[in-house]
């Protein structure tokens, strides 16, 4: 089989949640291949292997580290051990598309890098929406100038978070709350269709437990342009950004969740209401795609860990502020 039609060998390091809408994209794309998914439970990691046709269980994440035939992992763990199994596996060579947030204080990712350039792997944090082609449909428009100069970014990320059962994310030890899961999507965004870093967050926020659980945030990006985001887990479902600029606004619905549904951007200006839909799309296995193909190619993942440094760095200012009740600099 040629390099050009060959499919990169993956593996999923546990058997959570999140696998219920990643995993359909990755056995989707044209170049990938699920062989494994790991678990500390032998029984899980059947269960799940069985579950999504991988042909193999593994019973511990060092089993599937070890196996040479895995090329590429797929680490879905709790948020506080996504850093440290992102550098175990970059050790064992094996590339890395980890879910976010990639790391709870910026200054990790710095040794992730030197690991990942030492053993020649890609690494690389996994937000799926950057590859929806709406996207990059706005980012044309903002760059044909359609609404002027951005000016206010606003974005929102929320769902009712069960309480029935034991949840990570209202354990605070394992990294929970509404930032590091929902929130750093919009913070991510805003950075990106602003290009450019914030100088300053303010937030507040409804904690429960030590854990933010819903949160209202302002973020000065300077000469004028702010990000004014609300999300949590705790609130009516909402997945939506709108980007104002000087001559009209540009605004997508269904942005973080659903893989499956037609994308529309709604452009309002002085002309009035345009709609423009596109094809429905999974995000995820785009996003795999791409990363696969990268690898495959022999190039850089698509996005660099210093953006990964960089949206941790707004997220920890965002929980500053919300301790201290004031505004932090980023």
């Amino acid at each position: 089989m040629s390099e050009a039609t060959r499919r990169l060998k993956w593996g999923v390091l546990g058997a959570a949640r999140i696998n219920r809408r990643f995993l359909p994209g990755l056995k989707a794309a044209y170049n990938a291949e699920l062989v494994g998914i790991a678990s500390r439970s032998a029984e899980k990691a059947r269960q799940a292997a069985d579950q999504w046709g991988a042909p193999v269980a593994y019973d511990s994440y060092e089993a599937m580290l070890a196996d040479p035939q895995i090329e590429a992992v797929y680490i879905p763990l709790p948020n506080s051990l996504h850093i440290e199994w992102a550098t175990k596996a970059a050790w064992a060579g094996k590339h890395v598309l980890a879910e976010k947030p990639l790391a709870l204080q910026p200054e990790e990712i710095a040794p992730l890098e030197a690991v990942a350039r030492q053993n020649n792997v890609n690494v690389m944090e996994a937000f799926m929406y950057r590859f929806h082609p709406q996207q990059a449909r706005v980012r044309e428009l903002l760059a044909a100038d359609a609404i002027g100069q951005p000016r206010v970014i606003r974005g929102t990320f929320a769902f009712v978070m069960a309480t029935d059962t034991p949840n990570i994310r209202s354990k605070p030890e394992l990294g929970g709350g509404a930032t590091w899961d929902v929130g750093c999507y919009p913070v991510n965004l805003s950075r990106w269709m602003f290009g450019k870093e914030p100088v300053s967050a303010y937030a507040q926020a409804t904690l429960k437990n030590g854990v933010d659980f819903s949160v209202a945030a302002v973020l000065d990006f300077g000469e004028g342009c702010r990000a004014v985001l609300d999300y949590g887990l705790d609130y009516g479902r909402r997945s939506f950004y709108e980007i104002i600029g000087t001559k009209g606004t540009l605004s997508v619905e269904n942005m973080w969740q659903e893989p499956g549904p037609p994308a529309t951007i709604y452009l309002r200006d002085d002309k009035g209401l345009t709609t423009e839909e596109l094809p429905p799309m999974n995000h995820f296995r785009l996003e795999a795609e791409a990363f696969s193909q990268a690898v495959l190619d022999g190039h850089p993942a698509p996005y660099p860990l210093s953006d990964s440094a960089a949206n941790s760095r707004v997220c920890v200012a965002i929980l500053e502020s919300i301790r201290e009740g004031k505004v932090v600099t980023v």
